[in-house]
């Protein structure tokens, strides 16, 4: 049986025939639809599509591989990955794990795709560190921080610093609960060795957004420092105070 992430997938990759093409994806997201892919995060028909556009635009040609299966509550769980060339004309690829919630109208209403492995170590690192931070519940975040954070993880923001992954682990749910941006969005990243720099463009409530970045030290394939550089910290502290 054909499930809505089949169609999905369909429609992501008929990408490489025209920009056109994901025009189809209008069909199936709801209006207020959640997406949340390889570490990005928007809320909306219009910025999912645009997401989309965006990553698409980074290939030069590719083919994606799925499964889809349907639970008895009428989500849609599976596996996807993705091969190809860049623009340059260099092999790369990226799998990681799906799910999907309908609305009553079996439109796509909440689509996660996580990014877990992939030809681009840094991009990966990035996606399972913002991974954590979308997750609610503290002991499965707390499970996942494992797997991308040394035990003694260092957070420093302009303003405070978190040592250990317990402290850190508490500060996101603080900000979970008082300050969650409405998108998150990757706009660039580069690797030098066992640093990653990238930047981003959250969104908060009241059509408010903060630019920012992060340099990511590792140890290996985890993350044992994070240093946030922000002038727009002022943005996303206020729903904290």
């Amino acid at each position: 049986m054909t499930t809505m992430l089949d169609r999905y997938f369909e429609i992501v990759d008929s990408a490489d025939g025209g920009d056109s093409y994901l025009d189809g994806l209008r069909d199936i997201l709801a209006e207020d639809v959640v997406l949340m892919h390889s570490g990005d995060m928007v809320r909306g028909r219009d910025l999912a599509v645009d997401l989309h556009r965006t990553q698409a635009a980074g290939w030069k040609e590719s083919k994606h591989h799925w499964t889809s299966s349907a639970a008895a509550d009428g989500s849609l769980t599976g596996t996807w990955s993705q091969a190809g060339l860049d623009l340059r004309g260099n092999g790369c690829s990226g799998s990681g794990q799906v799910s999907a919630s309908l609305d009553p109208d079996g439109r796509i209403s909440r689509l996660h795709l996580t990014l877990t492995g992939g030809s681009d170590r840094a991009r990966v690192l990035i996606a399972r560190h913002l991974e954590v931070w979308m997750t609610p519940d503290p002991v499965a975040r707390a499970k996942a921080m494992e797997g991308i954070y040394t035990e003694n993880i260092t957070l420093m923001e302009p303003d405070h610093v978190f040592a250990g992954r317990d402290a850190l682990n508490e500060y996101i749910s603080v900000v979970q609960q008082q300050a969650p941006p409405l998108s998150g969005l990757l706009t660039g990243h580069s690797h030098n060795r066992e640093f990653i720099h990238w930047s981003w463009d959250f969104g908060f409530p009241g059509g408010k957004s903060a630019l920012g970045s992060e340099i990511l030290q590792c140890d290996g394939d985890l993350i044992e420092k994070i240093v946030i550089f922000s002038s727009d910290m002022d943005v996303v502290t206020e729903g904290m105070r």
